[in-house]
């Protein structure tokens, strides 16, 4: 290769996993400095026998050596996809205009906002409302403290029952 020019970058490929880990996978990447390297090496290394095999050099496909000349692409318009309305450039000027509207319309109804949930407003949160009640001491209720029985009290599902002495 080096007889060929100067190499920029070579690249050599190898299976990262499966059965052939480590193995090269066939091909290569070679750039080299100048273009008319480049073709010399791709002429004479085609097609050229190279132990038990016949290697193949060709043009990256990302490259931009390209052997064919590119074709300008049609505009392709399709009425469907397009929602059979004419494709529409807007410009910065139109932009800037659609917003400043769109904020002196936001000016003139800041008056006749709606309001959601009104009577919410006016209440007190419910955040304060919990603290509120969570400082108060709970209601002593004869009741609560009758309904828990001694025996109730030994019924946990680790507690070991002590028979009678």
């Amino acid at each position: 290769m080096q007889k060929h020019g100067p190499i920029e970058k070579f690249d050599l490929l190898f299976h990262r996993t499966g059965p052939l880990a480590g193995q090269p996978r066939g091909y290569a990447f070679v750039t080299f400095v100048t273009r008319q390297d480049a073709v010399l090496a791709k002429t004479s290394l085609n097609n050229m026998l190279v132990g038990s095999k016949t290697i193949v050099v060709t043009w990256a496909h990302s490259s931009a050596i390209t052997e064919e000349v590119e074709k300008p692409k049609q505009e392709l318009n399709i009425p469907a996809l397009s929602m059979g309305k004419p494709e529409r450039k807007t410009d910065r000027e139109f932009q800037i205009q659609a917003i400043e509207a769109k904020l002196k319309l936001m000016e003139h109804n800041k008056n006749n906002e709606l309001v959601i949930n009104k009577t919410a407003s006016t209440e007190i949160p419910v955040i304060t409302q919990y603290q509120h009640n969570k400082q108060q001491p709970p209601p002593s209720n004869s009741r609560v403290r009758s309904s828990f029985k001694k025996s109730d009290r030994h019924h946990k599902p680790y507690t070991k029952h002590k028979g009678r002495r």
